[in-house]
């Protein structure tokens, strides 16, 4: 595996807030049906990645215990925003 770097968790982030933005439009918005949440959520990622992309503090490099809880740190607030979400 590569050095692990600030802009692999960056992903993980963008793609969490996708799913909470699209699940939380779905749940106390509009009712979508599941194709259109499902474009969403690639739109919203998408745009995500690409704003990632174009920043260079990105790159940085972080040892591999951080991006570890970094990563944890992110599935853990993806599961509770989703709990409260649907809640």
């Amino acid at each position: 595996m590569k050095e692990p770097t600030l802009k692999k968790v960056a992903y993980g982030v963008a793609m969490a807030i996708a799913i909470i933005v699209v699940h939380f439009i779905d749940v106390r918005i509009y009712n979508m049906p599941p194709i259109f949440a499902l474009l969403l959520a690639i739109l919203v990622t998408f745009l995500g990645i690409t704003f990632i992309n174009k920043s260079e503090k990105m790159d940085r490099k972080i040892s591999r215990m951080n991006y570890n809880l970094l990563n944890v740190a992110v599935v853990l607030v993806l599961f509770f925003a989703y709990v409260a979400i649907t809640q």
